[in-house]
């Protein structure tokens, strides 16, 4: 004797179709918040000049309190230098020189400059996300399994605006917390990525890398370079807008 199927009573049928919708929508809007602190503009790394060490400076677009400051050194020498982060300086307009914030600090700095704004537009990607998801999924559950209740035509509509309503209101709540997850992963990832680093520049050798600052007026950018072959110490400065 084969087994009876009972169809979905009109009161069942809501809560069926806003759960899967709901879950759909959740797992549709995982990919919608994505966000880069330094913006994506050329780089140009500096040629090395025959017996000279140079450096260029190229302000970045702020974020938040603080600027990034794209750094160029160029090693034309014979000799290696040390390069050192918390030895680059901006110099401001009376003439003092001002410390650069460590990548640690930046990358607190810059995700929490964009954790409100990155969870408001999470939430508003994925709640449209998450709404047309669960629109789409609500209608083809509630045609699948309620067309004993109601015509198919009624129960894909019924569905649909069960499910867009529902998956709406989980996609914006999930996306909301995610964006301001990502705010600050996205920060940490690209930072770490492009700021300078403690390294050699050899001879005939170019460096590029990031340093933050605390925003203010600025005229030049001075840093110091340590010979490892001598034991002194070379300053070179670049002006703020990358004249040398």
């Amino acid at each position: 004797m084969g087994r009876k199927i009972l169809p979905i009573g009109r009161a069942l049928l809501p809560r069926v179709v806003g759960f899967i919708a709901l879950m759909v929508g959740l797992g549709l809007s995982g990919c919608a918040t994505s966000w880069r602190p330094i913006a994506d503009v050329p780089r140009v790394a500096l040629t090395p000049s025959k017996g000279e060490i140079t450096v260029q400076a190229r302000p970045g677009k702020e974020i938040g309190g603080m600027v990034p400051v794209d750094v160029a050194i160029a090693n034309g020498t014979d000799e290696p230098y040390r390069i050192e982060p918390d030895q680059v300086f901006a110099i401001n307009t009376q003439g003092q020189k001002i410390l650069p914030i460590p990548a640690s600090q930046a990358i607190a700095e810059a995700g929490d400059s964009n954790a409100l704004k990155a969870g408001l537009t999470g939430a508003g990607k994925n709640a449209v996300v998450g709404g047309l998801a669960g629109a789409a999924t609500g209608a083809a559950i509630g045609a699948a399994v309620g067309t004993l209740v109601l015509s198919p035509a009624q129960v894909a509509f019924l569905g649909a605006a069960i499910g867009g309503s529902i998956g709406a209101a989980g996609g914006g709540v999930y996306g909301g917390f995610q964006g301001q997850a990502a705010a600050h992963n996205d920060a940490e990832s690209q930072i770490s990525a492009l700021s300078l680093q403690t390294r050699d520049a050899n001879p005939n050798y170019s460096i590029n890398g990031y340093v933050f600052f605390p925003k203010g007026e600025y005229t030049s950018v001075e840093m110091n370079l340590f010979n490892e072959e001598t034991h002194q110490s070379a300053t070179r400065s670049s002006t703020w807008d990358g004249q040398r």
